[in-house]
């Protein structure tokens, strides 16, 4: 628990009907703990996965707010609202087609790949600082610009009369609003996104999150066992656990030598993707980039074309 408390990442069951802010401020209070962030907004309709770190998680935001999302909902034919989702107000209603799995999915198959969307107006994108929701809120509409998103995979899962139940896995900032309302452009009869839950942020699943009544019952030790470490989130990652020397350098912000790689035995690693730290008690300590580069010499020896092995990017406090 203690290497939790200095920083590690929740898996949150987002209920509906709670803001992402919402969620992370009881969060904060929860956990007693001033700093954490969480990845991916998810709209106060919808449900899901919501990762949060906290303390020294935060810090790894950066490297997960990219990741693919999966997310399973249901699309409701032959309604438009102004919210694009069955919480808004109804602005028209016409009588859907009978559609089959086959019909449908080859509609979807047509959003599959890069796609443009605008950004709805009850959302919070900010133009010129101001959240778009509160200028839809005033009856306002502006002009937004496109944005390029890609939706990865678009399947149906069920058609029951007008209801069509999905699954898609996207990218960031994909709106699943807009896809729906899309969908309902498409086959000519409007639609609405009446349900959503995101239930996979990259490496983050549903199976593995936590509801805020669940944690809100816990005593304190088992919330933090619910903690996943930074280490623990980086588990696909190349690893070097250092020796104590290493490390105190490491932290006063020192990069890894060549010298220290030999001295030491660590492993050379040559590779694009970040490399983490680790302590030889598990801690993670800091996250590095590979420099390690060879050439080869005329008569077939080779030499060392960086002094600096591995070269610092974040460090984490002891």
């Amino acid at each position: 628990m203690a290497e939790t408390r200095r920083g590690g990442f929740l898996i949150l069951n987002k209920p509906e009907g709670v803001i992402s802010n919402q969620a992370l401020g009881r969060i904060k209070k929860l956990f007693k703990v001033r700093k954490a962030g969480y990845i991916g907004t998810l709209d106060p309709f919808a449900t899901g996965v919501l990762p949060i770190a906290i303390n020294q998680g935060t810090r790894l935001i950066p490297y997960f707010e990219n990741d693919i999302k999966g997310y399973e909902g249901e699309i409701r034919l032959g309604i438009e609202t102004d919210t694009m989702d069955s919480s808004g107000k109804v602005i028209s209603e016409t009588s859907p087609p009978a559609l089959d799995v086959a019909e449908v999915q080859e509609v979807f198959r047509r959003f599959v790949g890069v796609v443009e969307q605008i950004p709805p107006m009850f959302s919070a994108r900010k133009v010129k600082g101001v959240p778009l929701y509160k200028m839809a809120r005033k009856g306002q509409e502006i002009e937004r610009e496109t944005k390029r998103v890609v939706i990865h995979e678009f399947v149906v899962r069920e058609v029951e009369g007008p209801r069509l139940k999905f699954s898609v896995s996207c990218s960031k900032g994909t709106y699943v609003r807009v896809l729906a309302y899309d969908v309902g452009r498409e086959i000519g009869c409007g639609a609405v996104l009446s349900s959503l839950c995101r239930v996979r942020s990259g490496r983050f699943r549903l199976s593995e999150a936590v509801t805020l009544d669940e944690l809100e019952r816990m005593d304190e030790e088992h919330r933090w066992k619910k903690v996943l470490s930074n280490r623990a989130v980086l588990a696909t990652w190349e690893e070097i656990v250092v020796p104590d020397e290493v490390l105190r350098s490491v932290v006063n912000g020192r990069a890894i030598y060549w010298m220290d790689v030999k001295r030491f035995d660590l492993p050379l690693i040559k590779s694009k993707e970040p490399i983490k730290i680790v302590s030889r008690d598990g801690h993670l300590a800091a996250i590095v980039r590979s420099r390690f580069a060879r050439e080869r010499g005329k008569e077939g020896e080779t030499r060392d074309l960086s002094p600096v092995i591995y070269e610092l990017e974040k460090v984490f406090a002891p």
